[in-house]
Formats: structure tokens, sequence, C-alpha cells
């Protein structure tokens, strides 16, 4: 027994038993890797552990611990490792619960180096060195994550996160998370739902720890938490889910039931809609939607097509181009079928602001998009732009509910929306899931008495708010038909 104390006194990190989805995190030889954990799930243990048994397998080891800032740094990530190091195989560490470890640096016998860093020093101090692993605990700053990724290079080094997940899909979950495959789900029983556990994009690997399974927590404490969060916060908090917590205004619309191949919409039994938002510097946002004849809504078509709308950093189009653009598209809708006949909607802003002919001839002239496109046959009529009443209208569409079959061991929906999108359509799919209100809070900590919405991801939604409010209908063209006989 005083045997396997002096031994667990040695080398702690030995005597570490992580749960199967960390030890499958661990062991996995992805060079960036996410362990995204609910609140008391042991993501930071797992993360401490992992850096040593890292800086102990291999001689002059150089690892970068990042945390939001040094009271978290002292806190929770210099006390993780601290608990963790094997005492007798380190040739320099002064620590203490106060201030941590002297000079922020471990160093090991083998002479590997453990440094630590904050977000709160900013970009600079991520620069100008070569490191075999960094360990983010919590989510970097998206400037940082570029920089740190360059400092792996020289040794081909790798890049773990533990975090949980409460800002919502930011710049950096986008490009490592958002429209992952699914590797590995499990079905929660507390919410009645199949959810993913692992998933890959671009060989990055994201490990999702449920509170639900540490033993060490008490688990009907967790249940009694539950009890005052939204189910959104709940996938956050528990489950690790990366969500937006952060004012997501449509939370409901789901890639995996909203998203539908073009092959699945009903073309021949649809009548069309066209709906433009013209702008003066940026591209104009155009969507074609499809209703069928019960009311469903598709999105088939969109402009700027096959590229990042957000990208894009000017409009450089005339009003005859867009013109010409839009019955391009139509000319080809109109040969799946349909009634034949397109509907037509406009932003009411600046569809009826005066503006400079937008036809880079250098003219004093001035009219406004909606008169501009009714001379090349394409009139207009105004969307309905009441705000809060079209974020419920579109979550009406959106709205869809499911239940877990105990039978087939499968989710099904019961209830279907009544609004898709097709998977050709990236940006109305993007900006329905990143459409969101700013931060309720300023930097100060009060709370703003009026919360506007990010623009970024705001074009393509503001576009299916205009459509919806319109109450789209599937247009029965009758023929006229002559009648017979005589008049008088």
């Amino acid at each position: 027994m005083q045997e396997l104390a002096y031994r667990k006194q040695q080398n702690p990190v030995e005597f570490f038993e992580p749960m199967p989805q960390q030890k499958a995190f661990a062991d996995d030889p992805a060079k960036i890797k996410l362990l995204v954990g609910g609140n008391r799930s042991g993501k930071t243990e797992a993360g401490a552990a992992y850096v040593v048994t890292k800086c102990l397998a291999k001689p002059r080891q150089r690892w970068w611990c990042a945390a939001e800032n040094y009271k978290d740094s002292i806190n929770i990530q210099q006390r993780k490792i601290w608990s963790f190091l094997p005492k007798s195989k380190i040739k320099y560490a002064e620590y203490s619960e106060e201030r941590g470890f002297t000079h922020e640096k471990v160093v090991f016998k083998n002479r590997s180096v453990i440094i630590f860093k904050s977000y709160e020093q900013q970009r600079k101090a991520f620069q100008s060195d070569d490191v075999d692993g960094i360990w983010n605990d919590e989510e970097p700053p998206y400037d940082i994550y570029r920089e740190e990724r360059m400092r792996l290079i020289d040794r081909d080094g790798e890049m773990i996160f533990t975090m949980t997940s409460l800002k919502g899909i930011t710049q950096l979950l986008e490009e490592v998370f958002d429209g992952y495959a699914a590797i590995k789900t499990r079905y929660s029983s507390l919410l009645k739902e199949i959810l993913p556990v692992i998933v890959e994009k671009e060989g990055i690997r994201t490990y999702m720890l449920w509170s639900t399974d540490n033993t060490y927590v008490n688990q009907s404490r967790v249940l009694v938490e539950v009890k005052t969060m939204t189910r959104e916060e709940v996938k956050a908090r528990i489950f690790g889910i990366p969500v937006n917590l952060r004012g997501r205004i449509y939370p409901q619309f789901n890639d995996n039931v909203h998203v539908v191949d073009l092959k699945d919409v009903p073309w021949k039994d649809c009548s069309y809609i066209n709906v433009v938002d013209p702008h003066d510097r940026k591209p104009w946002a155009i969507i074609w939607a499809a209703v069928d004849g019960i009311g469903n809504v598709y999105i088939v078509h969109e402009d700027p097509f096959g590229v990042d709308f957000n990208e894009i950093p000017y409009g450089d189009k005339t009003y005859s181009e867009y013109a010409s653009l839009i019955h391009k598209v139509e000319a080809k809708i109109r040969k799946l079928g349909g009634t034949g006949h397109i509907d037509r909607i406009i932003d009411p802003n600046y569809g009826n602001t005066t503006v400079k002919l937008a036809e880079r001839q250098g003219g004093q002239s001035k009219t406004t998009p909606k008169f501009e496109m009714a001379k090349h046959g394409l009139r207009y009529r105004d969307g309905i732009d009441a705000l809060e009443a079209g974020h419920l209208k579109v979550r009406e569409y959106l709205h869809y509910e499911t239940k877990y079959d105990e039978e087939t061991k499968q989710e099904e929906i019961i209830v279907r929306p009544k609004f898709f999108v097709a998977t050709t359509c990236a940006n109305t799919k993007k900006h329905l899931s990143r459409y969101a209100r700013k931060d309720p809070e300023t930097p100060g900590g009060d709370v703003k008495d009026k919360i506007g919405v990010m623009e970024k991801y705001k074009d393509f939604a503001d576009l299916v708010r205009y459509l919806l409010m319109s109450n789209p209908r599937k247009r029965n063209i009758k023929k006229f038909v002559t009648p017979e006989g005589r008049a008088y």
C-alpha cells in the first residue's frame, strides 16, 4: 500500500483513469482535435494529463498551455498540470497556489518544456517560436488560433482544445467543426435524441464529452440544473455540442432536417418566387423559391452561387447585368415545370432608395433599383419589413418535432417543417444557421437597452423573412378561354 502511494506520488499521470471518450481522444493521431465537454465533464483533467504524458514520452518537447487569462491559467490549467507532474522527473518547477508556476514554465529532466500563455497577451505573444504542441483551454480568438497553427509547422506539431462552447458557431468553430461528418452517434435518454459524439471535418476531430458520463459528479444535481436550461443550453453545457447560445435568431434550423437535395423538389407541382435584396457597394443577394401545392417552400437557387457571399469585397454588376442573370436562371427553372409564372419581392428599404444609377457611367442621373429592374421587364413588389413578426413567421415554417422509436432505435420526424433549402444554396444555409443578435452586454458588463443583429449573416436571412411574410402559396394559372356564342 505504501509502495502504491509512493508510485502515485512519483508519477500521478500514470494513475489517471480516463473515461472511454477521453481515452479515444488521447489515442487519436489527428494533428488537431477538440474535446468539447459539458460543465464538470473532466475535459481539463484530460487536457493536463495529455500534455504531461506527451512531455514525458519524448525528450525536448515544447508545449504551450494557453488559457483565456492568467487568473484562469493559474486557477485551472496550472493547478491541473501541477497535480499530474511526476516530481522526480522535473528539473525546474516552482509552484504555489496563489501565483502558479514561477516564470510560467516547467522544465523536465528530459529537456521537455511547458510554457503557460494567456489570450490576453494577444497575437504578438504567439509569434516567433516553434513548438511540438499547443493546449488551448477554452476557445482562443481566431487570430491567435491562426498564429498558433503557424508555430506547429516546423516540428509537425499538434494542437488540442478542451472547451465548453457557449459562444455559438464562431469563425474558429465554423472552420474546424461546422459541416462535420458524424463518426459516432449516441442516444441521449435525457434529451430523447440521437446526438453526435465524435465528428470530423477535413481531418480535424471533435470529441463531445458528456457531463452525465462523469462518475465523480453528482448526477442527481445535474438533473436538477438541467430543469432551468433551454434545450440548446443543455446540448452545450451537458453534452458539449457547440450551439449558438448568444442570441441565435433561428435555432430551429437544422441541416439534417431542413436541407434537401434538388431532386427532392416537386418541380412540376410548384409555382416560383424570386426575392432580391439590392445593395450599392456589396453584391445583391438573390434567391428563388418553389412553393408546392400544400404550401411547402423550397429555396432552389441563389446568387451569388458557388461562392461565399461574405468573401466578395464589392458588387460589380450593373442593373442590366443583374437583370440578364435573373432572366437566365429563370429560363432554366421554367424548363423544369411548374406554372411558368414567377412572383417577385424586393427589399422595401434599399429597393425604393434613390441612388446614383449603378451603371458605372459617371452620370448624374438618379433612380431606384425597383424602377431600374422594371425597365428590364422585372416588376417587383415590396416585401413586408415587420422584423419581429417576420422572425416568428420563419420559426413557424421551420418548426418540426421528432420522436425516438424504441423498436427501430431511430429518431423519426412526426411533425414536418414547411421550409427547406437545397444543398446547393450554401449562403442561405449559412446565414440562417448563423444569424444572431449581438452581445446583450457592453464591454463594461452593463445590459444594452437595444440589442441589434449581427450584420454578417443578415442578407439571406432577410430574403427568407420577406419571402415567408408574403404567405407564399402555389399559384394556379388559368388560361383565358374565349367564350362561345353571341354577345349582346
